[in-house]
């Protein structure tokens, strides 16, 4: 609960003060995001999920220990009483070391099943010849194992990058929409100016009245217009509030006097360009791309096993065995004294091993497949979203000159229409285009940065360039 507060007083006092509003700057609305959004805990998790899932597959070279005791005795006679421990170990290489004891007593035990009084030891291996020799399912599962948590890795930056590229966006439409707010309450103001003059005008005989109500209906639409621009702002605002938490479980609120830093076109401008420079070892870098690869370690591992099932089951096992000494734990130990077993298993057509190699060729040409398509489709949005951003900035370039160009129009007419050889139309007509320049000019520059954050966005790099730029 402190920790929460302390977030709470963070977020709502903790921003730079200019006037009387609160500024948000990016920089700390992203760090906010990247450290307590959920959707980063859930990033978090999936390596968690790959390290619990590398720990299952190291059991299968685990020791084990097994034991079991039968008896049976009935009308003071025992029939038999058998009794064996043993320890397993699997290791690397998949051959199994076993360490066994066993002890029998009774009446009625099988021959086979006579030991000496005190028991006997048992020690030994069991070598696999065909089958398993190379590699088996409990190595493959641990280098499976591995290859995800190297996955894991890459979606983690996929994930971060999707959760940044929307934070980032929303809050490019939280500038603009603030910068349409300033634009739309300076309508109101050049409308209102207007209407003061037009009334004043009328009053001293130099206007007609028709005048003041064109300039009232103007007023109206300004407003109109001003009502939208602070509906706008305010569902932009909520959709902020989806990206601001603490410990990806409490949402937070901003303020209402809290609002975005101004725009700035300079924004990870220079990222682009060090991209740019580099983006052919950058796509070689790229998550989704990496990802391919580690599908097609996947693969070829799926596919030695599969080859593997090809060989014949064949399986020595050696057991040298020691029995008790009267005074010690074991006797002397006599090489010719062992239990020696061998087992094979051989499929004639194997259908099922073929079938399943075959089947494992198909994906991987099927993966080949996908990986040529997901890397052409990466450079081509990377070649289209580089001409988008130079275009954007051509355009922002015009629409900000176009915004002088309509100021001094503006400023001209007025001129005309203080000495008589205007009208209130016209007035009206430079003001809207004026205004209208302006939230091209507004709407230009946040494309700008908007494409240049899907530049990083398809490169799979926004986590790496947007906390420098």
């Amino acid at each position: 609960m402190k920790y929460f507060l302390n977030m709470l007083v963070l977020l709502i006092f903790g921003f730079s003060v200019q006037g009387q509003d609160k500024v948000f700057t990016m920089e700390e609305y992203l760090e906010q995001v990247m450290d307590h959004h959920p959707v980063i805990y859930k990033a978090d998790l999936l390596q968690e999920s790959a390290i619990a899932n590398k720990r299952m597959a190291r059991g299968g070279f685990d020791p084990k220990i097994a034991a079991d005791w039968n008896q049976k005795r009935f009308k003071e006679t025992n029939y038999y009483a058998l009794g064996s421990g043993k320890l397993k170990v699997p290791t690397w290489f998949g051959i199994d070391a076993e360490l066994g004891y066993d002890q029998t007593s009774g009446d009625f035990i099988n021959n086979s099943d006579f030991l000496p009084a005190r028991g006997l030891w048992n020690a030994g291996i069991s070598v696999p010849i065909g089958r398993g020799f190379i590699i088996d399912e409990r190595r493959a599962e641990l280098k499976q194992a591995d290859i995800l948590i190297d996955m894991t890795k890459q979606e983690q930056i996929l994930l971060r990058n999707e959760v940044i590229f929307d934070a980032l966006s929303t809050y490019l439409y939280w500038q603009q929409a603030e910068a349409f707010l300033e634009i739309a309450k300076e309508g109101v103001d050049l409308a209102q100016d207007r209407l003061q003059a037009t009334i004043s005008s009328f009053e001293e005989g130099d206007k007609p009245a028709i005048d003041t109500l064109e300039a009232t209906i103007s007023l109206r639409t300004r407003e109109t217009e001003l009502l939208k621009a602070e509906q706008a702002l305010e569902n932009i605002r909520i959709n902020i509030e989806n990206y601001l938490w603490v410990e990806g479980y409490v949402p937070l609120v901003l303020e209402n006097d809290v609002m975005p830093e101004e725009i700035n076109l300079d924004r990870f401008d220079d990222g682009v360009n060090e991209i740019m420079l580099t983006r052919n070892q950058i796509l070689q870098n790229h998550p989704e791309l990496l990802l391919y690869n580690f599908k097609f370690e996947q693969l070829e591992l799926d596919r030695k096993l599969a080859r593997e099932d090809l060989k014949p089951d064949l399986r020595i096992d050696y057991n040298p065995l020691v029995g008790l000494g009267d005074n010690s734990l074991i006797s002397t130990f006599n090489p010719g004294d062992y239990k020696l077993g061998a087992s094979f298993n051989y499929p004639i057509v194997q259908r099922k091993q073929r079938g399943k190699l075959d089947l494992i060729d198909v994906k991987i040409k099927d993966t080949e497949i996908d990986l040529a398509l997901k890397q052409q489709m990466i450079r081509t949005k990377m070649l289209n979203f580089e001409n988008n951003i130079n275009q954007s900035i051509e355009q922002r370039q015009l629409f900000t000159a176009m915004v002088v160009d309509y100021s001094d129009l503006l400023i001209a007419e007025r001129k005309k229409f203080d000495i008589g050889e205007s009208s209130i139309f016209l007035i009206n007509s430079r003001e809207v285009k004026y205004l209208e320049s302006q939230y091209k000019s507004v709407e230009a520059s946040t494309k700008v940065l908007n494409f240049r954050l899907k530049y990083f966005y398809v490169l799979g790099v926004m986590e790496s360039y947007v906390f420098n730029n």
